[in-house]
């Protein structure tokens, strides 16, 4: 789990860098490392506007050649923290709206930083020189690999052989 300790903030601007393990923000870590996240909070005094940055490395599969990858994913997101009158309300500034009890001593970060990161893998994953490689087209035996007689041929496949040779 992910969260920010907020009792001690005062009104105002700030800063916050975490670098949190693929586990804290429930992603695979045979995929996901190296995760880093720059947050400002804009604090007042019933609400908090969260900017946040998210950075990781992540070992990708190419769509085309089938072969794992490294690559940097990015993406932002920002999320407001108010009364829960607010949630379902949505502005220029933020995303979405999550509910802020005037009690609440931490904002929990988790599902946020995730959804963000799982957002920043592209659609179509294709390593780099990935799309100058050439593709295999044809599958399976070959006519040659067919005439090529390997041995002597189970005399229960030999009807069906005639029928391919009648052809």
């Amino acid at each position: 789990m992910l969260t920010v300790d907020i009792a001690s903030l005062s009104p105002g601007i700030h800063h916050v860098e975490l670098a949190p393990s693929p586990g804290q923000v429930n992603l695979d870590p045979s995929t996901f490392r190296d995760i880093s996240v720059e947050a400002v909070l804009q604090y007042h005094r019933d609400r908090i506007l969260v900017q946040l940055h998210a950075t990781a490395q992540a070992t990708l599969t190419c769509d085309r050649t089938l072969e794992p990858y490294e690559e940097a994913l990015e993406g932002a997101y920002n999320v407001l923290f108010g009364p829960p009158s607010m949630v379902g309300q949505s502005g220029d500034e933020f995303e979405e709206v999550r509910p802020l009890d005037p009690a609440d001593r931490e904002i929990d970060l988790t599902e946020v930083v995730r959804d963000t990161l799982l957002l920043a893998i592209p659609q179509r994953t294709v390593a780099p020189g990935a799309e100058e490689a050439p593709i295999d087209r044809e599958f399976g035996a070959t006519e040659a690999d067919d005439d090529a007689e390997d041995g002597p041929v189970d005399p229960r496949w030999e009807a069906l052989k005639e029928l391919k040779d009648e052809e």
